[in-house]
Formats: C-alpha cells, structure tokens, sequence
C-alpha cells in the first residue's frame, strides 16, 4: 500500500469522525452502557502483506480491497468503557501478473477495549489477539508458487463514533488499524500483513 492510499485512508476516516460529531443531535436514545454489549460490523478494507524471501528482495501484494467484517461480544462496566473479544476478517480470490490464480485470507481474533471520553458519541480502541493469514499464489511451475499459512500475534487500533437509535441499540461509524507481524516461515525471512477498514458499526446494549 502506497503512502498516497494510507493518507487517503487516513482523511476519510477523519471526515467521518467530524460529520459524525457534527450530526450528535439526531441520537434518540441515551448512552446509558452497564452491561452485555454485541456488535457487529460490515465495510470495506485495504489490505497488504509484504513477504522477503531468504536472500531475496521483498515482494508486496500490492493494495487488497475487499468488504470485511466482524463481531463481538463483551462488558460495559461503566458508560465509558467496553471491553470485549471479537472476530474480524475477510477473503478475496484476485489476478496477478506471473500467477494463474491468487488467494489471501486473513482472520483475527482480538481482545479489545474501547473508550468513550464523554461517555457517548466519540469513541476510540486497542486490541490485541491472534491473526492467520492464509496466502496462496498459484504459478504456471509449481516451484515459483507462493504459499503459506501461519498464526501470529495480531495489534489492533481504531476510532469511530456511535448514534444511539434506541435505549438499547447504537449505529455508528468505525476506522480500524490491523497490524499482523508473521516473521520468519517457510523460505520467508519476514512476512507482514496491514489492514485499514471503515466500517459500519452495530452495538446492541443488554443492561
């Protein structure tokens, strides 16, 4: 992924921030949180993985785009905390150059805690979990095919902001920053994968 697409990524996510913000007058709920939260997520993310072969100069994938998503389950013991475990992922089959066929799939499992500094609206998350990222480049000789699929710890950061709807439903925006470290596998000295997503955001409160 190019500087360019990180820094567009970046003001998108921004912008939906400030709009957000800009519209809290439409929430009909309260943001009354203590107790069970289930969320759910749906949006689109680009991705990237970087492998080095042993000896060789690093290959990237190049800019992955594909719809993502995710849910969760956790506790809020106050209005300006939750702390929850959660799913998030996404797959695509794409074309390359020297490839007959290309698969990537990368899956988390993160542990997370999001904070609300006023206790409503605006929020903000870090995480951390295991990651598998699945990778399958198919060449015309098998020798030049790349492959792997290996587990690592997974670092998570995002921000968002939520409308509650009801006592006990919110709807919201949510920019995530996925960061997996893979390291050394299989004829690779380092394998890395960056994922950014914005996302729509469903939070279902049980108090």
């Amino acid at each position: 992924m190019t500087r360019s697409h990180i820094s567009g990524i970046l003001l998108t996510a921004v912008l939906l921030v400030v709009t957000a913000s800009s519209a809290f007058a439409i929430d009909l709920g309260g943001h009354d949180r203590d107790g069970t939260v289930f969320g759910l997520t749906l949006g689109y993310g680009w991705n990237s993985i970087e492998f080095t072969p042993t000896g060789g100069t690093t290959l990237d994938s190049g800019n992955i785009g594909t719809f993502s998503g995710g849910a969760r389950i956790g506790w809020a013991p106050s209005d300006y905390f939750i702390g929850s475990i959660g799913f998030h992922g996404w797959k695509k089959s794409y074309y390359t150059l020297n490839y007959t066929s290309t698969s990537a799939s990368l899956y988390h499992f993160i542990l997370d805690g999001a904070w609300f500094p006023r206790g409503e609206g605006f929020w903000i998350r870090g995480g951390i979990g295991i990651g598998t990222l699945d990778f399958n480049a198919t060449a015309p000789l098998a020798r030049d095919s790349l492959i792997f699929n290996e587990s690592a710890m997974t670092l998570l950061a995002g921000a968002g902001y939520e409308f509650r709807v009801a006592d006990e439903a919110a709807i919201g925006f949510a920019y995530d920053y996925i960061y997996l470290p893979v390291g050394d596998f299989a004829g690779f000295t380092d394998v890395t994968s960056t994922s950014h997503s914005l996302s729509l955001s469903i939070n279902f409160y049980i108090m």
